[in-house]
């Protein structure tokens, strides 16, 4: 058995790297699930030579299939490749059991969208804030510094994301420590408080696109509402 783990943010490459795999299998010869349950003691299912795409495992699915690959020597004809549609943190049990084991592995990370969640979290924890502070302030210094590489509107984008995130119910399953840190960071943005942010955000975008008012300049006032 060949296991071959595929994640990142950029998922037109990860489906990509899965698309190319495929091609070197008939399409009978290919399964796929989405990784909340699936047998590998099906060989009913697949032709001789088998592709098994699981996408999103949990651990008990990943720990299933470490547990088949002893076995590898009884079953040489499959590959199965374990797709996951975000970047797997270094901390993340699921990749610290792969490393154990020998498995092909492709990251398809794009380090300056990896690097803005950081400032999410400094948006979360929102630290308090004086108006003739903002130099000092870490959530606009991480701006500052790595404003050309973000992007303005990919800024925008994320802020709406951290905004989505924090009226979003916790997904069943995920990392307690993710959990405890979105619950930490909803007690700074009440509902009163999510409502406005948004239509800042909003105005902030339409002006920008309008050319009434200078990217940087937008993206900076809106972060100093969502600290305030």
């Amino acid at each position: 058995m060949k296991i071959i783990l595929i994640h990142g943010s950029l998922q037109e490459l990860v489906s990509k790297k899965v698309s190319e795999i495929k091609n070197n299998f008939d399409l009978l010869g290919i399964s796929e699930s989405d990784g909340s349950n699936i047998s590998l003691s099906s060989p009913s299912l697949f032709s001789e030579k088998r592709l098994l795409i699981l996408n999103d495992p949990d651990m008990a699915v990943v720990e299933n299939v470490l547990e088949k690959n002893v076995l590898a020597d009884k079953d040489p004809e499959l590959t199965i490749i374990l797709r996951f549609s975000k970047t797997l943190e270094k901390s993340s049990p699921i990749l610290k059991k792969l490393t154990e084991v020998k498995t092909e592995t492709f990251a398809f990370i794009d380090p300056h969208r990896e690097n803005i969640f950081p400032l999410l979290d400094m948006i979360g924890n929102k630290q308090s804030l004086r108006s003739d502070d903002l130099k000092n302030n870490s959530a606009f210094r991480e701006l500052e510094q790595n404003y050309d590489e973000f992007s303005g509107q990919y800024v925008l984008v994320m802020m709406g994301y951290f905004l989505r995130r924090m009226i979003a119910k916790p997904k069943s399953g995920g990392s307690a420590f993710m959990a405890q840190k979105i619950e930490a960071q909803k007690r700074n943005f009440n509902r009163e408080k999510i409502e406005q942010s948004y239509k800042d955000l909003i105005e902030t975008d339409f002006k920008i696109k309008q050319g009434l008012l200078d990217e940087k300049m937008g993206v900076s006032m809106l972060l100093q509402k969502f600290l305030s």
